[in-house]
């Protein structure tokens, strides 16, 4: 089964991601003490998967920094791009998908040179917060389904 195998959040822009073990989730919002909660509708929690990270990692030849792709979970046994439209249970947090997380100039500087390009296509996902709660690492992640099969192909407008 999928599961949480961290957590990271950023105080400040341009900050060192710190980890943690649990957080608190906000509905509309994001998780408390992460600048980048309340700025964004559909990027209030982002997630990439560790399977990802590793290869980033074998390709690049060094070891990524937790918490250097600037996303604040990472996850372990589930494929994430194809979860687009869809409802995500995070422990005790419900999230809608609502589209991928594109690698940006900052994953040069945070992870390394090539980056940008090695983690192009799969950067993981961006959600909006549906019901808040508690999260640490450890939690299961299950896919619940989203009430409307339509979405995923209206999120790619987005």
């Amino acid at each position: 089964m999928a599961e949480i195998i961290s957590i990271h959040i950023v105080r400040k822009q341009n900050a060192a991601a710190e980890s943690c073990n649990r957080v608190t989730v906000r509905a509309n919002f994001g998780i408390e003490g992460d600048y980048r909660s309340g700025k964004y509708q559909i990027g209030q929690i982002t997630l990439v998967e560790a399977e990802v990270m590793d290869t980033v990692s074998s390709e690049l030849g060094y070891e990524i920094p937790a918490g250097a792709s600037r996303r604040q979970i990472m996850a372990r046994g589930i494929a994430l791009d194809e979860l687009i439209g869809r409802n995500l249970r995070l422990g005790h947090v419900l999230v809608r998908v609502e589209g991928k997380c594109n690698p940006c100039d900052n994953m040069e500087k945070k992870i390394g040179p090539g980056a940008k390009v090695a983690m192009n296509g799969k950067g993981g996902i961006r959600c909006r917060v549906i019901e808040g709660g508690k999260l640490q690492v450890g939690d299961k992640i299950a896919v619940e389904d989203s009430g409307c099969p339509c979405y995923a192909r209206l999120s790619s407008f987005f």
